[in-house]
């Protein structure tokens, strides 16, 4: 016979109105948001500490959010569309203030003001304590099992197995993206569905330039597949011998990594390292130079070693003839690479494209369409957004939209 919920509680056992598997930004915010509102919340983590991905996320500054979140941000709109309306970047915003962060804004980007993530993680351990949520640290969830009134969550902590009762469980175990380890077992042993992860917001994989690595240059990124544009951006990139990286990669990656999930295999790159620039104009300018060197007019342009590298790409030579020169020169600033499709290595990428499928969950609540008080949230769904702080936004705003339907159904 099941354990039941009250009898579990009569027992003695760790009962709790609320249970939350995982201490990411997406699970520690909602814990926060509960307790908040009086409820009495766990949570159950496998990392030594609480938001050890959080601690790490935008090179350490921690872009909470963007002025520019829309539904279009994200790969599945329609999904995502309620929680954003409901709690979007003035909510996080507020938010964060309350707990003593206050936010500024670069470039439409939403950062801590003390420009750290630190000021967020040891925001969210002080709400911690000073809220009383009980958090287990060191503590690997195992199984989640249907009781009456609630659920059984088993976990083992320091060798030991442990468990947890609560009326309502929160998956918020993110993915295995940087730090992370991919748990959706948990909910698949449920009968949930869940898709194809490909590493996003990562480097894209490409030999074209290798021997320049370090070399940084700002460039125009068309991505596409076939004669269809899948993104268009401008930014910094990073020279790496196997990859592209930088913020340009990063903004493109989402794309490409939707593009990977779903077959595409006709995947090109075009790099513009002079965006602003007609070939004509480029060509103008390379002519009227004091020598028509390539390698010195490409200089002029972009970093030495890039020069260098993009006239081997282009197929110049300082033996061509000068006739022509200057148009060649001007062309070689433009090139495009066929992609090979290579995944992005999953310890580099900051997110997954993929998760737990969301037919199965309510878009306005993300708790279970099929099992009352059964909640998903954060990465941990199949929901992944640009790059510049739209992956964090779903985290607060999911976390917001599940907080909101406990605290409801509790009251």
């Amino acid at each position: 016979m099941k354990t039941d919920l009250k009898a579990a509680g009569n027992r003695g056992d760790e009962r709790y109105d609320v249970l939350i598997i995982g201490a990411g930004a997406a699970g520690t915010a909602c814990a926060i948001m509960l307790a908040q509102k009086g409820v009495r919340v766990a949570v159950s983590e496998r990392d030594a500490r609480a938001c050890v991905k959080l601690a790490a996320t935008g090179n350490g500054r921690c872009n909470l959010s963007n002025s520019a979140v829309s539904p279009a941000r994200y790969n599945d709109p329609i999904f995502v569309a309620p929680a954003l309306q409901a709690f979007g970047s003035a909510e996080t915003a507020a938010f964060f203030a309350s707990l003593g962060v206050p936010v500024r804004e670069k470039d439409g980007r939403l950062y801590p003001y003390g420009n750290n993530s630190g000021c967020v993680v040891n925001a969210f351990v002080a709400a911690v304590e000073r809220l009383g949520i009980r958090m287990t640290v060191s503590s690997e969830a195992s199984g989640i099992e249907r009781i009456r009134g609630g659920y059984r969550v088993r976990a083992a902590a320091k060798g030991k197995e442990k468990e947890f009762f609560a009326a309502n469980v929160v998956f918020a175990c993110g993915s295995n993206a940087t730090l992370g380890k991919d748990s959706l077992s948990l909910m698949t042993s449920l009968g949930y569905k869940r898709t194809a992860c490909v590493p996003a917001i990562a480097p894209i994989p490409t030999a074209l330039f290798k021997g320049v690595s370090g070399v940084r240059a700002i460039a125009r990124g068309i991505l596409t597949s076939g004669e269809e544009i899948l993104a268009d951006r401008r930014g910094e990139v990073l020279f790496r011998d196997d990859a592209l990286s930088g913020m340009l990669a990063f903004e493109l990656s989402s794309a490409y990594a939707r593009a990977l999930r779903t077959g595409r295999k006709d995947l090109s790159l075009a790099l513009d390292f002079a965006p602003d620039i007609s070939a004509a104009h480029a060509e103008k300018l390379i002519s009227s130079a004091p020598a028509c060197d390539i390698r010195g007019s490409l200089n002029g342009f972009v970093p030495r070693a890039l020069a260098e590298k993009l006239a081997v790409i282009a197929g110049l030579r300082p033996s061509d003839p000068k006739e022509g020169r200057c148009s060649a020169v001007a062309a070689a600033l433009r090139c495009t690479t066929a992609l090979a499709g290579e995944d992005p290595q999953i310890k580099q990428a900051q997110v997954v494209c993929g998760g737990l499928e969301v037919s199965a969950f309510d878009p306005r609540t993300m708790m279970s369409l099929t099992d009352r008080g059964l909640y998903a949230i954060g990465e941990a769904l199949d929901v992944d957004g640009e790059c510049g702080g739209f992956n964090l936004q779903w985290a607060w705003s999911s976390a917001a939209a599940c907080a909101r339907s406990i605290t409801e159904n509790i009251s």
